[in-house]
């Protein structure tokens, strides 16, 4: 998988948001959420460079499945686990949705 510049930046602030929500470190948080990425990607049969020039429609959705893999992996955890997940969660779905518009 590529990632261009822009991907790079969108994976990076996503990672430092559940560095800070969560107990997560840094290459965890990356882990992660790369992890997500990839299942997603897979799934979909796809790549960024399509989705790039796909509709938004699909963008959306898309950045959903990413976030509900992550979600998943903090709630199978108990140590990366926490009282402000749902919040959290929110706030992770925002920073990986605006760089899509």
């Amino acid at each position: 998988m590529s990632v261009s510049n822009r991907q790079l930046k969108l994976i990076k602030e996503a990672a430092e948001l559940l560095v800070m929500e969560h107990r997560l470190t840094s290459d965890e948080a990356v882990l992660v959420i790369s992890a997500a990425i990839k299942k997603e990607l897979s799934v979909r049969n796809t790549n960024f460079e399509k989705l790039e020039h796909g509709s938004k429609i699909d963008r959306t959705s898309f950045t959903r499945g990413v976030v509900k893999s992550v979600q998943d992996a903090l709630e199978a955890n108990p140590y990366w686990r926490s009282h402000n997940l749902d919040k959290s969660i929110d706030n992770f779905y925002k920073v990986l949705h605006k760089h899509w518009d």
